[in-house]
């Protein structure tokens, strides 16, 4: 927990195309309330705020729509922080009791765009991988991309696809066209000559 916390307090937020910058900003005003909205429900509802959770007044970031990237502890999984895509830099730390507790809370959601297993266990990771239910399930990493993968979420996490030859298809519309070249009638409810 110290250790996210020390993270996410370190990430370097400033204009995306500067070298040193590892975060920018959110894609609109009315995206920035809606995270801080969502965050502020957090400790209303028990959770514990461990870092940012605010509007970033660091140098560069002012006139912009910067979120401190935000931990936040304490969480239960009815909590609206836990139940809502923030889509913002938000983390909300949940315990469990085992494999099947971790599940049965990442699948707790109408959501499932997608979500990551940590563990150096080969045989785990597919196994809960294989059990969430996500669009994009990552093994020891985040957010990496691979364009020729689908991407798109599960549940009220979208429809269709991106990437991969599952794209394509979102842009296609199949149909058969049937071509008769004989001029001869045909009754097609004609009796049992129609099968020879």
């Amino acid at each position: 927990r110290e250790k996210l916390v020390a993270k996410a307090k370190g990430i370097v937020l400033g204009d995306p195309m500067a070298a040193g910058t590892q975060m920018g900003p959110l894609v609109s005003e009315l995206q920035m309330r809606r995270v801080l909205s969502l965050v502020e429900t957090a400790a209303p509802q028990g959770a514990t705020l461990l870092c940012g959770g605010v509007r970033s007044s660091a140098a560069g970031c002012e006139a912009g729509w910067f979120v401190e990237p935000t931990v936040i502890g304490d969480v239960q999984p009815h909590f609206s922080c836990f139940q809502e895509e923030i889509f913002g830099p938000c983390v909300t730390l949940v315990g469990f009791a085992d494999e099947a507790h971790a599940l049965a809370l990442a699948n707790d959601s109408r959501f499932g765009l997608g979500a990551a297993v940590w563990t150096r266990d080969v045989a785990r990771a597919h196994r809960v991988a294989q059990g969430v239910r996500a669009g994009i399930v990552w093994v020891n990493a985040h957010h990496r991309n691979d364009p020729s993968s689908p991407w798109g979420g599960f549940g009220h996490s979208g429809v269709g696809r991106e990437n991969g030859w599952e794209a394509l298809h979102e842009y296609t519309e199949t149909q058969s066209v049937v071509v008769c070249l004989d001029d001869t009638p045909f009754d097609w409810f004609g009796g049992a000559e129609r099968y020879n």
